[in-house]
């Protein structure tokens, strides 16, 4: 006869196996969530829906809006190369396009990107159905090269240039870098347009026409040699010039070619006064000495 205490149920299992932990109302074990991991969450959802809300009601309310729908383009154009149309096609812009829907600062930089003979765009939009362009095209000062198809303002941008049209003084001996549109013209080039500025602005620049400049040899060559330009003029006179401050778009720069232009302008009506004709004038050298040749 066996005594010993009462097998428990389950006891069968031997060491196999352990007994559950009791789980109870007292027993029962709870998951908690930390404050500082729940706050941002729900904080991050809700800026979430609200980004999205604010998106919805910004379409609704502009650029899904019917009220914004284009009904008149108004495009004003100060120059001969450019059409409304062009401008149509590259700014995306058009009759029927809601007025929210094309941003205006990004119509306009792709547009210059793709005409560079354009100074300037500006496009304003005029509530409820409107907008206005405005398109300003450079003025073209002079040609690169005697047959190119190049030109350049006042500034020095190079942009492409109809073929014929008025003609126009040429700037010859220039280098590739200069022939880029789109990009400003290098040092040599912005010489020369200093000249046909200062004859412009001036009284000589009447008796002072000036046909071709030729700007090969406009960089200065050593500590003692400076460099020059060779003005060809209409008349056929070849004037080769320099001044202080070549190259540099200051005041005192500005007033030595206008002295050394009027020396010249000088020069030809002494020439046609003696019955002569000036044919080569050096003007590289100080004010008092300007070799001549005239016949």
């Amino acid at each position: 006869m066996w005594i010993g205490k009462k097998q428990r149920k389950g006891d069968e299992k031997g060491s196999l196996y352990k007994s559950a932990p009791r789980v109870g109302a007292k027993g029962r074990r709870r998951l908690s969530v930390s404050p500082t991991v729940t706050i941002p969450v729900v904080a991050g959802l809700g800026l979430v829906l609200a980004g999205v809300l604010a998106w919805k009601t910004a379409a609704w309310l502009f650029w899904q809006n019917p009220d914004y729908t284009l009904k008149t383009l108004t495009i004003h154009i100060d120059g001969q190369s450019i059409t409304p149309q062009v401008v149509r096609d590259l700014t995306g812009i058009a009759e029927g396009t809601n007025l929210f829907a094309v941003g205006l600062a990004d119509a306009a930089d792709r547009f210059l990107k793709k005409k560079p003979e354009v100074k300037a765009i500006a496009l304003h939009r005029r509530l409820p159905d409107a907008m206005t362009i405005e398109v300003s095209e450079r003025t073209t000062v002079a040609r690169l090269g005697r047959w190119g198809s190049y030109g350049v303002d006042h500034d020095g941008w190079v942009f492409p240039i109809k073929p014929g049209g008025r003609e126009l003084p040429v700037i010859s001996g220039c280098s590739e870098a200069s022939l880029r549109p789109g990009t400003r013209a290098d040092v040599a080039v912005l010489e020369a347009i200093d000249v046909l500025e200062a004859c412009t602005r001036c009284h000589f620049g009447e008796r002072v026409r000036i046909a071709s400049i030729d700007v090969s040899a406009a960089a200065k060559v050593g500590a003692e040699q400076r460099g020059y330009v060779e003005l060809y003029l209409a008349a056929g006179e070849r004037i080769r010039l320099a001044w202080p401050g070549m190259g540099t778009p200051t005041p005192e720069a500005r007033a030595a070619v206008e002295r050394k232009l009027a020396q010249l302008a000088t020069a030809l009506r002494v020439s046609e006064e003696r019955g002569h004709r000036l044919v080569n004038l050096d003007l590289t050298f100080h004010d008092q000495y300007a070799p001549a040749q005239e016949y």
